[in-house]
């Protein structure tokens, strides 16, 4: 299994839009921070490697929704006005991540790898060590030996965390900062009763609760610092009432959860078909196959289980009653490197009472899946907050397994609310062109 890359064309938002303002000299383009938190993980690593590719002409942008026709006009920010950092547990560098994954899944070229290392070699100067609370077994035995002797309680680590982050901005001269949380999977279980309200997760964290878990500290540090928070795992992150709730109340735009790449993408555009066409679905089973740090981090129980029930709860939402038995099964398989395969087998009954079958399988790159829309969330958030959004983004809910605050899963319907997003987009980026070039007085 490889991917094959060919050099193509710059991409035309790699270059800086030339705006102008009112007094007729050029207007700076704004600077976006993504701050990464998994930074030295596979996804971070393709992020800063795809970035860089197509910035340089190396690559065109295939897969990044944000470059499609309906965002012309949106005034997202440049690809070559994005600076990557982030937070991670684990010691290394982003070119030793690119290395290892050439080497175990084929997914990069030297060529490729030696074009963009000054920017991998950027990237590792921002990235700053992480904090290990409720993150599981798996991630603990992981994390390196020297980022878990700076671990503290969580009021400490909170303030270490918007610390990091405020330099970040500053350091680099950022208009704006979005953190993407692409960490690995928390052992998760029932959320604490301390995160039902804003007021008391505050003060849990101020009294170092042990309860707390580590994507909730970093979407709190997030909304504390006016950044946009994208939860792109299955973790807790900004999902829970109390943080959904703080971030309404300080006006800071949030999404997640859970990236939507794979099996899921699939199902989601599957199975409306089902209900348009009135068939009874008696079971859909799934089974899926991946290796990378994700995988084994899925092998701990309840990191599993919380990934299992987010896919299945796909299902459940879009078809109701009209659903039987369904099943997903994940397992880790080390050789698999970052390419994941998943095998539905969808039996269900037509005209007359027939019974028939419909088989998919599904293989890709976990990373390079996930990595474009990385890009996309993080430059939508951005122009929503410049927009004057604030608060939970469903009209994003197209990027996630479940979509906090979203009823309804079908992948058209989800595109569709994603659009109605883009053409407000545009429109207030008209209003304020015309704003700007109208004569003064």
């Amino acid at each position: 299994m490889s991917a094959k890359r060919n050099s193509v064309s710059k991409p035309r938002s790699a270059r800086p839009s030339k705006r102008t303002q009112s007094n007729g000299r050029p207007q700076q383009p704004r600077r976006l921070g993504i701050w990464l938190v998994g930074a030295l993980g596979d996804i971070s690593t393709t992020v800063a490697i795809g970035l860089e590719a197509m910035v340089k002409g190396l690559m065109d942008t295939t897969g990044m929704v944000s470059e499609t026709a309906p965002f012309e006009g949106t005034d997202l920010v440049a690809l070559d006005q994005i600076v990557l950092g982030g937070h991670d547990v684990r010691r290394g560098t982003p070119r030793q991540q690119a290395q290892a994954l050439k080497t175990a899944s084929g997914l990069f070229e030297q060529p490729l790898i030696d074009a963009v290392s000054p920017a991998l070699d950027r990237l590792a100067k921002e990235i700053q060590p992480g904090f290990l609370f409720g993150c599981g077994e798996t991630v603990n035995g992981l994390a390196s030996s020297g980022v878990r002797g700076r671990r503290q309680g969580p009021a400490a680590a909170l303030q270490r965390l918007r610390k990091d982050m405020r330099r970040f901005r500053k350091r680099n001269t950022l208009d704006a900062v979005v953190v993407v949380n692409v960490a690995s999977t928390e052992a998760t279980g029932r959320p604490p009763t301390c995160y039902k309200t804003a007021d008391r997760l505050l003060a849990a964290v101020a009294a170092d609760d042990p309860a707390i878990h580590a994507s909730v500290l970093h979407a709190l540090a997030a909304v504390q610092e006016n950044c946009p928070f994208i939860n792109f795992t299955p973790s807790f992150g900004s999902s829970v009432r109390g943080m959904v709730e703080l971030a309404e109340r300080l006006g800071v735009p949030h999404m997640g959860r859970d990236g939507k790449t794979g099996e899921t993408l699939v199902k989601s555009a599957l199975a409306p078909l089902f209900l348009a066409r009135n068939l009874d679905v008696l079971s859909w089973t799934g089974a899926n196959i991946l290796g990378n740090r994700d995988g084994l981090v899925l092998e701990e129980p309840t990191a599993k289980q919380s990934k299992a029930e987010g896919k299945d709860r796909v299902l459940r939402n879009m078809l109701g009653s009209r659903l039987g038995h369904s099943s997903v099964r994940i397992d880790y398989v080390p050789g698999l490197g970052d390419w994941k395969t998943a095998w539905d087998h969808i039996h269900f009954r037509g005209f007359l009472g027939t019974r028939m079958t419909l088989q998919f399988v599904w293989q890709g790159s976990d990373s390079m899946l996930a990595a474009p829309l990385v890009l996309d969330l993080a430059r939508l958030a951005e122009r929503a907050q410049r927009a004057g959004r604030s608060g939970l983004l469903p009209e994003l809910g197209v990027f996630f397994k479940n979509p906090t605050a979203v009823e309804d899963h079908g992948l058209v319907h989800q595109f569709d609310k994603l659009l109605t997003l883009a053409s407000e987009l545009r429109a207030c980026d008209s209003q304020r062109s015309s704003t700007s070039t109208t004569p003064e007085a």
